[in-house]
């Protein structure tokens, strides 16, 4: 079985993550805040005030997450090794967990006023892709064993 078309699929969805992510960390860290950036109409993050874990904004962890998954897929893709699978849907599942557990934190507990969609909301959707594209492509992988 071919699993190209779903790591292509879960590179891809992992390089917008890196690009969102990448995008949110550079104006955190090295700016005045991602609430100031050229893109804060379409992407917001919570206004002035950064949401830290461990001394460094969110994002920096979805950052590391995406390139993790985008190193898997394309290692899956020139090996054309299934095992890789495993370690996307793990990597898929905390995603989603992470970028849930942060929506709900902003948006319920904070109550932060968002001039845009909240960045989480867009991480959610990405991770939940990763995770269901996985899922779908180990499914298929397991038919075709049997």
């Amino acid at each position: 079985m071919n699993l190209n078309k779903y790591y292509g699929l879960i590179l891809g969805l992992a390089a917008i993550g890196l690009l969102l992510s990448g995008y949110l960390s550079y104006w955190n860290l090295f700016g005045p805040g991602c609430h100031e950036g050229p893109l804060s109409w379409l992407v917001s993050c919570g206004g002035p005030q950064k949401v830290l874990i461990f001394g460094l904004p969110t994002c920096v962890y979805g950052f590391a997450m995406y390139l993790t998954v985008a190193t898997l897929a394309v290692i899956g893709m020139m090996r054309q090794r299934s095992d890789v699978l495993n370690g996307i849907r793990l990597l898929g599942v905390v995603g989603t967990l992470f970028a849930a557990g942060l929506t709900i934190y902003e948006l319920w507990i904070l109550k932060i006023q968002f001039s845009g969609l909240p960045a989480c909301v867009y991480g959610l959707v990405l991770y939940a892709g990763i995770l269901v594209t996985s899922h779908v492509a180990h499914r298929q992988l397991r038919r075709a064993a049997a």
